[in-house]
C-alpha cells in the first residue's frame, strides 16, 4: 500500500475569480421501479430546468447520459455532445415507474455501467454505455434510488453488495468523476443500510449526498444544487524548478520534473533508476494550490513508465507507449504532499522515463490530451514527466545507456538529436560520449546526407560527440509508430559529477529528451 508523507508548505498562488463551470459531462442513473413514481413525476417537472442549468453552466460544452435500472440496467442515452433535447424528451415522454419486483435493485451495477463505460455484452444490460468521459470536463454521476444495491441477483448480501458499491466509488474517484446521490425514503425499512452506501459514494468521490421526501419531492431541486457545485481546486506538479503552474507552461524543458523520483524504499532519497526485479517506490510531490483553484484537492495520482528517450506517445485509453505502474487516491491539503507508489517487480532493462498524472473531479485537465507527451505536460499542470538517468562510470571504463528515438505522429518525420549541457558538461572534462544509432537508423541518416554538427563518425554506426555544449545529428527519418533504440556509450576520464542532455526535435520543436546525470568515480 502506498504511503503519504507531508512536507513543508510552499507559497500559495492566488485563486482566480469564480466563473462558469466550463465543460460538463453528466450521467443520470435513475431507479425506475414501481416505488419511484413520485420521484419520476418530480424529475419530469424539473428536467427542463436541470438540463438548461447544465447548458448554461458549461457554456454549451456538455455531454449528457441517461441510465435506468431495476434488477437489470438500461442505457437510454449514451454520453454524447449537445444532446439536451434527447435527454429532456426521454425523461419527459419515456421515463416511467414500473416493475422491479422485490427490493434491492441493481444501482451498484448501473453506476458501474456509467463510470466504467460498459457495453451490454455479457451483462444483464440493454444498450452500450461507451461514450468518452472527457479529461477536460467536470464529471458527474447523479444517482437516484430508494433501494439497497443488489447487483443483478435481486439479493443484498452484507460484505458483498456494499463492497461492490464501494468499489464503484473508488473507480469513480480514479476516473475523476463525482457521484452525487439522492436517497428517496419510500420505506424506512432499509434506510440504515442504504444511507451509508450512498453517503460513501459522495464522500469517496467529492460529491454530495442528500435525502428527498418520501414522495420524491425535492429530487429535481437537489440535482440542480449538485450540478451547480463546480468548485475548482488546483493541485499541480513542477515541470521544472521555475514552473509556477501556469498553463501552458511558458518555460523550457518539460521532461525533467523535479517532483518525480524513484527510491528503493519508502524513505526519502536523492533519486535514481530502480533496481530491476525489486519493489521500488515512485515518490511524487504534489503542490496545492496552483493559480486556478483553492481548497483541498481530492483525486487520484497515477504513474506510468516507458523506455527512456523522446517522442513517447500517450493514449488516454491504452496508455500508448506508457505502461501503468500504480495509483493512489489522496486528499492534498495546502502545501506539498509526497505520495509514494510501489513499483512491484521492476522490469528490465532498468532505464525508464516516468509520467505522473493527477486525476480529479474538481481539477480537470485544461487542455485535451493528445498523443504528444511533451505537449500534454506543457499544457496541463496536472501532468509531469521525468526523463532522468543516473549514470555511473569509473575512470578508464565505459558504460552504456539506451535512448529511444520515436515518432508519435501519423506522418513520416525528419527528426534531429541534439546533445547539450545546461551545467558542467560530461563531454571533454568528464570523458567521451559516443552515440550508436544502430544499423537501420544509421542507414536512414546516411541516406539523407549524414548531416550534423559537433559529431564525427567513429565506427560503422557510431558517432562521437565532439562539442560539449551543442552537437546535432540531423535528418533522421522515422515512420509513424516506429521506435529505434540507440545506445549512448560514456567513457570516464576525470572524477566528478556532470550533466548531459539528449533531446529529440522535429519541425514542431522539442518532442522529448533525457537528462543524464553522470558520475565519474
Amino acid at each position: 500500500m502506498s504511503t503519504i508523507t507531508l512536507v513543508p508548505a510552499t507559497a500559495a498562488a492566488p485563486a482566480p475569480a469564480a466563473g462558469k463551470c466550463g465543460p460538463l459531462d453528466v450521467a443520470f442513473v435513475l431507479d425506475d421501479t414501481g416505488s419511484m413514481g413520485g420521484t419520476i413525476a418530480n424529475l419530469k417537472t424539473g428536467i427542463n430546468s436541470i438540463v438548461n442549468d447544465v447548458v448554461t453552466a458549461s457554456g454549451g460544452d456538455y455531454q449528457l447520459g441517461l441510465v435506468t435500472f431495476k434488477d437489470t440496467v438500461t442505457v437510454v442515452d449514451d454520453l454524447a455532445p449537445g444532446n439536451a433535447a434527447a435527454i429532456t424528451s426521454h425523461v419527459t415522454n419515456t421515463l416511467a415507474a414500473g416493475g422491479g419486483g422485490g427490493e434491492p435493485e441493481a444501482s451498484d451495477e448501473a453506476v458501474n455501467t456509467a463510470v466504467n463505460r460498459l457495453p451490454a455484452l455479457g451483462r444483464p444490460q440493454v444498450g452500450d454505455f461507451t461514450g468518452v468521459w472527457r479529461s477536460t470536463a467536470t464529471k458527474f454521476v447523479v444517482l437516484v434510488t430508494d433501494a439497497r444495491p443488489g447487483g443483478f441477483d435481486d439479493n443484498y448480501v452484507v460484505g458483498a453488495d456494499d463492497v461492490n458499491a464501494a468499489a464503484r466509488a473508488t473507480d469513480a474517484l480514479g476516473a475523476g468523476i463525482k457521484i452525487s446521490a439522492v436517497y428517496v425514503p419510500t420505506s424506512s425499512a432499509y434506510s440504515s443500510t442504504i444511507v451509508p452506501v450512498m453517503q460513501n459514494y459522495a464522500t469517496t468521490t467529492g460529491g454530495v449526498y442528500t435525502q428527498a421526501a418520501a414522495d420524491g419531492s425535492g429530487t429535481a431541486t437537489a440535482i440542480q444544487r449538485f450540478l451547480s457545485d463546480c468548485r475548482q481546486t488546483d493541485v499541480f506538479m513542477h515541470d521544472q524548478s521555475t514552473d509556477t503552474g501556469i498553463e501552458p507552461n511558458p518555460n523550457g524543458t518539460v521532461w525533467s520534473s523535479p517532483d518525480i523520483k524513484v527510491c528503493p524504499t519508502l524513505a526519502d532519497c536523492p533519486g535514481g533508476q530502480p533496481v530491476v526485479g525489486s519493489t521500488s517506490y515512485v515518490h511524487v510531490k504534489l503542490h496545492n494550490p496552483g493559480p486556478y483553484g483553492s481548497g483541498p484537492g481530492l483525486g487520484t495520482l497515477k504513474v506510468y513508465y516507458t523506455a527512456q528517450g523522446g517522442a513517447a506517445v500517450w493514449n488516454p485509453v491504452t496508455g500508448g507507449d506508457w505502461t501503468f505502474i500504480g495509483q493512489q487516491g489522496v486528499t492534498v491539503p495546502a502545501g506539498a504532499t509526497v505520495v509514494k507508489i510501489p513499483w512491484v517487480t521492476v522490469p528490465g532493462p532498468g532505464h525508464f522515463c516516468l509520467l505522473a498524472r493527477w486525476v480529479s473531479a474538481t481539477d480537470p485537465m485544461t487542455f485535451a490530451e493528445v498523443g504528444n507527451t511533451v505537449l500534454n505536460a506543457k499544457n496541463n499542470n496536472n501532468i509531469a514527466w521525468r526523463n532522468v538517468d543516473s549514470v555511473r562510470v569509473k575512470t578508464g571504463q565505459t558504460t552504456g545507456s539506451p535512448f529511444q528515438v520515436g515518432n508519435g505522429t501519423d506522418r513520416t518525420i525528419k527528426t534531429d538529436l541534439v546533445v547539450t549541457s545546461p551545467g558542467k558538461p560530461f563531454v571533454g572534462a568528464g570523458g567521451s560520449l559516443v552515440l550508436d544509432l544502430g544499423p537501420r537508423l544509421f542507414e536512414r541518416w546516411r541516406q539523407t546526407g549524414g548531416g550534423g554538427e559537433g559529431v564525427k563518425q567513429v565506427g560503422e554506426t557510431s558517432l562521437e560527440i565532439t562539442d560539449a555544449r551543442q552537437a546535432r545529428i540531423t535528418g533522421l527519418v522515422v515512420e509513424p509508430g516506429e521506435r529505434f533504440e540507440t545506445t549512448l556509450v560514456f567513457t570516464g576520464r576525470q572524477r566528478g559529477e556532470f550533466v548531459q542532455h539528449v533531446v529529440q526535435f522535429d519541425e514542431t520543436g522539442d518532442i522529448g529528451g533525457v537528462e543524464f546525470q553522470v558520475v565519474v568515480e
